[in-house]
This record gives C-alpha cells, sequence and structure tokens, in this order.
C-alpha cells in the first residue's frame, strides 16, 4: 500500500467513523421498536435490548382493536391527504408570481414567507383556538386540514419558488403564444417540471401532519375524530402504560409513511440533488 493511498483513507477515516456512529444512533431505536412489539411491557423492563421470549402478533391485534386504529387510520388519512394536496395547490399557486412575474414587492413577499417558517405556530395555540371556535371548526377534521395547510404553506412556497425559478421563460411565452392561460401554464407545464417539489413537500407535509399530537389535543374531544397519535396515547396512563402496545401501534402507525417515501424516494433525491445546485 502506497503512502498516498494511505494518507487518502486517514483522511477519509473521520468521516466513516461520523457516519457509523450516525448509523448506530438511527438504527438503535429502530431496533428498540422492533423487538418492544413482539413483547410484554414486563420483558421490556427486563432487558430492553433482549430479544422477545416469543414472537407474537399479539401486541399488534391488541393494539389495533383496543385503540380503534381502523377509524383513527381513516381519519389520519383524510387530514393528511387533504392536507398535503390542498398544500401543494395553493404553495405553488402562490410560488408561481413570486417566482416567474418581476415584481418590485417579490422580495418582501418571500421574506413574509420565511417568517412563517421561523415563526412557532404554538406560540398562538389560544388565539388559534378562538378562532376555530368562532368559526365553528372544533371537533372537524376540516378544521384540521385547514390548520395543517395554513402552518405548512410557508415551506412549501419556498419550495416551489426555488424550484419554479430556474425554468427557463420560453416555456411560458410558448404556452402563451398557443393561446394558454396562466392556470393552465401553472398546473399542465410549470408543476409537471418540478415533480421532485412536488415530492418534497408533499412527504415533509404529510410527516408532519400524520405524527402530529398536539393540534389534534387540542381541537378534537369527540372519539369518533381523533387522528392516530391521539388514538395511541390511551394506553399512556398515570400509573400504567402498557409498552407492547405502545410500541405496537408506533409500528402499525409508520407504514403508511415509510409506504410514501419509498413510492417518493427517487423523486425527492432527484430533488435534493437539483436543489443543492439552485443559487
Amino acid at each position: 500500500m502506497s503512502a498516498a493511498t494511505l494518507q487518502g483513507r486517514l483522511m477519509r477515516l473521520p468521516g466513516w467513523t461520523a457516519l457509523v456512529l450516525w448509523t448506530g444512533a438511527v438504527l438503535l431505536p429502530l431496533y428498540i421498536l422492533v423487538v418492544s412489539c413482539f413483547k410484554t411491557t414486563a420483558e421490556i423492563y427486563e432487558n430492553r435490548l433482549g430479544l422477545p421470549h416469543r414472537w407474537s402478533l399479539d401486541n399488534f391485534v391488541n393494539a389495533w382493536t383496543r385503540a380503534e386504529l381502523g377509524r383513527n387510520f381513516v381519519n389520519s388519512l383524510i387530514v393528511t391527504g387533504g392536507a398535503v394536496v390542498l398544500t401543494i395547490i395553493v404553495a405553488a399557486m402562490a410560488a408561481f408570481p413570486l417566482s416567474r412575474y418581476r415584481l418590485s414587492w417579490n422580495s418582501w413577499m418571500l421574506g413574509l414567507f420565511l417568517a412563517g417558517i421561523m415563526l412557532p405556530i404554538r406560540l398562538a395555540s389560544v388565539e388559534l383556538f378562538t378562532l376555530m371556535r368562532k368559526l365553528d371548526l372544533l371537533d372537524s377534521l376540516t378544521g384540521l386540514v385547514l390548520v395543517y395547510t395554513a402552518i405548512r404553506i410557508p415551506f412549501a412556497v419556498f419550495i416551489f419558488a426555488n424550484f419554479m425559478r430556474v425554468l427557463p421563460s420560453e416555456l411560458e411565452e410558448a404556452a402563451r403564444m398557443d393561446g394558454a392561460g396562466e392556470a393552465r401554464i401553472l398546473f399542465q407545464v410549470i408543476l409537471p417540471l418540478v415533480k421532485p417539489a412536488i415530492s418534497i413537500v408533499a412527504i415533509f407535509t404529510a410527516i408532519a401532519v400524520w405524527n402530529d399530537f398536539f393540534f389534534p389535543l387540542i381541537f378534537i374531544f369527540d372519539d369518533h375524530y381523533k387522528t392516530v397519535p391521539l388514538a395511541i396515547s390511551v394506553f399512556v396512563g398515570q400509573f400504567r402504560t402498557d409498552w407492547g402496545l405502545v410500541f405496537a401501534s408506533l409500528a402499525i402507525s409508520m407504514a403508511p409513511i415509510l409506504i410514501m417515501y419509498a413510492l417518493l424516494a427517487r423523486q425527492i433525491r432527484e430533488g435534493v440533488g437539483a436543489g443543492g445546485g439552485m443559487k
């Protein structure tokens, strides 16, 4: 082995070490989640890292039936799907003029959307609750969809604007010469070219909405409208927590997001790669 080769490997050693440590930090909680799904609460307390004494699906069956996860899954799918679709449509319509038109207030408006990303919306929970009550949107899946859409729009506008800004203007000029209006240009010309941006917005919005516990907790009171995170909380008590059912419920709730990511993974990688070259 030459000195140059040895020196190159030594230079890469810190990076590989950090990568191995990061991989371990990610895989360890996943391992604990998977093995704990098949354990009783007593086994989990006895040995958190050990394998279960008996591999059984009892935790999954009990979690599904006791928390009524079927109904809650439907509620979460409605809220998450509605928020994703509405966020993409509204954010794309807002990002289109901000990125494609030369307007004097573009920078100010984009700065306003960036402020929406940085400011924590939970600081306005009391005012938001009051507004929802006045609009009669409490205990409503529609209310949750509108709240999540409003929260995710700033991030989505920022992503769409960056992707749309680098598209050649000749595309719009050709479409206008063919008699296309602005709405047709956006939905039939621009959006098909920014599919990676759509995938990024969709997956990040879906993860944030699907896993959120805070807003369903303060806006939903009827058990028929509870989402999956609220349903899982029934296994956590003041004096006793059935951790086997909690871990099984968490594993079940992760499945839709993992499937969605698997379907959009290629688009997301393309979007991250394209985003790295944007100015």
